[in-house]
């Protein structure tokens, strides 16, 4: 599967990922789709990883059951895409103002967990000045491969494919969808927002 035609299937709901012009998933209405959230927990694998502050954590349990959450994957040594969309993604936190760390939650997972040790990933925060609400995690590679999969985005065994994209959702409703992480920090806020509460927005 090539990056550039990159099928997304983000909770049973397929995303046209093409490079550079990829839209979030929506319905007929223009609304994020939705899915029971029992049937989702499937593609969210609960691996145990561990967290810049070096907390054990469960991807599903602790990082994204009955959440919103903003995923992507990154790793610190990269000099191209990650820098730019985690220095996107901290004004996107800014922007979700009282929403970050009380409803609304960050969530990057490094691709490169044998480099990206827990010290490896505060210090990395730390350069970015990210806020509460934020979690950086790593854990074993066949761990964080399966959260790959299960979220759709592992074309292949380089770390360096990891596709841009920013997977974003409101566990509980089973709203879910895929967008560029280098959209605007408003555009994003503002899509992010709309998951919030799906029932405040004509969800």
């Amino acid at each position: 599967m090539g990056r550039r035609n990159a099928v997304l299937f983000v909770c049973g709901v397929m995303v046209a990922a093409v490079a550079g012009g990829a839209r979030p998933v929506t319905s007929a209405a223009g609304q994020a789709q939705s899915a029971p959230s029992s049937r989702l927990a499937r593609h969210f694998p609960n691996v145990p990883l561990r967290t810049q502050d070096n907390r054990d954590v469960r991807f599903y349990d602790d990082l994204v059951k009955g959440k919103v959450v903003l995923i992507n994957f990154m790793f610190t040594t990269c000099t191209s895409l990650c820098p730019r969309s985690t220095a996107n993604l901290v004004k996107v936190q800014e922007l979700l103002g009282d929403h970050a760390d009380r409803d609304v939650f960050l969530v990057s997972i490094s691709v490169d967990p044998d480099h990206d040790t827990p010290a490896v990933l505060k210090r990395y925060a730390e350069r970015y000045h990210t806020r509460p609400g934020w979690t950086f995690v790593t854990g074993k590679r066949e761990d964080v491969d399966l959260i790959r999969r299960g979220l759709g985005v592992r074309d292949n065994d380089d770390q360096s494919q990891h596709t841009g994209m920013l997977i974003y959702g409101n566990e509980a409703f089973g709203r879910w969808a895929s967008t560029p992480v280098m959209q605007s920090p408003a555009t994003l806020a503002a899509i992010v927002l709309r998951v919030v509460d799906p029932r405040a927005n004509g969800g």
